[in-house]
């Protein structure tokens, strides 16, 4: 039977998956183009998204061995993933790369892949272990990581069309979790800024 914590996580990923979804069913013709960050178009953002949901499947099926050590949580797969070098910039290519070879119908292929992880992840064992180039860790961890980047990349695609950053509670906690396991990376004096509310200097930032 699964944890009460296992039980949050995958209740999050499937809640984060269908928000996204709804999220790009919405986007108007002309928003593809639309700047979503610094270097993705809101096409490139949501090819970066419906790519990450892909390749979830494809770690589970690889059939690589396991390592005698896995990653303990969530926080530290983005911790072990953010010390390899070129590691943003590889993020960034792939996504423009997955942009331009996605179907025409891009909601449908949203939708399909989306449809896909729920049903994957359902039937995967939180203890399966995903061997992955960034660290190996428990399915229901890398789930984890997976809520993580539903979430914030559906803000982006929100704010980029126009609608306020919005998400299931549920998500929401577990993403400030795997945030705040990642704290020590974050200026002390931001942080502490971001938290009790009062606007800083400097930008609080754990995943750059």
């Amino acid at each position: 039977m699964p944890s009460d914590r296992s039980s949050a996580v995958r209740a999050a990923f499937e809640s984060s998956v269908d928000v996204f979804l709804a999220q790009v069913v919405d986007v108007a013709p002309g928003q593809w183009a639309l700047p979503a960050t610094d270097a993705w178009t809101v096409r490139q953002l949501t090819a970066h998204v419906v790519r990450g949901m892909a390749v979830m499947g494809d770690l589970l099926d690889s059939g690589a061995p396991p390592p005698d050590e896995l990653l303990p949580d969530a926080a530290s797969y983005f911790r072990s993933a953010f010390a390899l070098e070129g590691i943003h910039e590889g993020i960034t290519q792939r996504a423009v790369e997955a942009a331009a070879g996605a179907p025409d119908d891009l909601v449908g292929w949203a939708q399909q892949v989306g449809a896909g992880a729920i049903a994957r992840a359902a039937a995967t064992a939180d203890d399966a272990v995903v061997v992955h180039f960034a660290g190996s860790l428990r399915f229901v961890d890398y789930l984890g990581t997976r809520v993580t980047e539903l979430v914030l990349h559906t803000f982006e695609l929100q704010e980029a069309c126009g609608r306020p950053p919005d998400a299931p509670a549920g998500a929401v906690a577990v993403v400030d979790g795997v945030l705040l396991g990642l704290a020590d990376r974050a200026d002390p004096v931001a942080l502490a800024l971001a938290l009790s509310g009062r606007r800083g200097p400097t930008v609080c930032n754990v995943l750059s």
